[in-house]
């Protein structure tokens, strides 16, 4: 770390560790809610989701293409086939891992870690959480432990800290002529 920059860095490290513990709580938060109430939610976000399709989306013959496709590619690869609220579920876990990551890779960049290691410490940090909100989850009523979720809690990181770890390679590779100035 570049000791003129130190306080910048390091005030801009605490704001990503805090982005992580907000997701964080949130995803401890949406484990803690009983099966009838997660179930209620995921079934709204799903009718919103389907309503927004409608509306933007299927309103020109063009878009009813591409959302026919969409959904018979869905449907083919999807485990839970044309079941949408399992599948909004399962994107969710994807999604708020995928986020978790992003912010944990981010907070270690900025602190100096080398990519091997940011590497690994995102993905030990998202992975154990997982582990532990699964753990959590099935504590709670209505709700059950599943080790498919954190397979994809996984993937969601894994993927975060694929395209982060891409885009630091290119990075390093355009900006070394400008650093071998200096």
């Amino acid at each position: 770390m570049k000791k003129k920059n130190w306080p910048l860095r390091i005030l801009c490290a605490l704001l990503f560790v805090a982005l992580s513990g907000v997701i964080m709580l949130s995803i401890y938060t949406l484990s803690a809610e009983d099966g009838l109430e997660s179930g209620s939610r995921s079934e709204q976000v799903t009718e919103v989701l389907k309503e927004e399709v409608q509306e933007r989306l299927e309103s020109t013959p063009e878009g009813v293409a591409l959302s026919e496709r969409i959904k018979a590619f869905i449907i083919l690869h999807s485990p839970y086939g044309s079941d949408w609220n399992m599948n909004v579920r399962k994107l969710a876990h994807f999604t708020i891992y995928f986020a978790l990551a992003t912010m944990c890779y981010i907070t270690l960049a900025i602190l100096g870690v080398g990519k091997i290691g940011r590497i690994l410490i995102t993905m030990l940090i998202c992975g154990v959480f997982a582990i532990f909100d699964e753990l959590h989850q099935g504590d709670v009523i209505g709700r059950t432990m599943s080790e498919r979720d954190v397979i994809i809690d996984s993937l969601g990181a894994l993927t975060s800290v694929g395209i982060l770890t891409v885009i630091s390679i290119f990075y390093s590779i355009i900006s070394y002529p400008f650093r071998k100035n200096r």
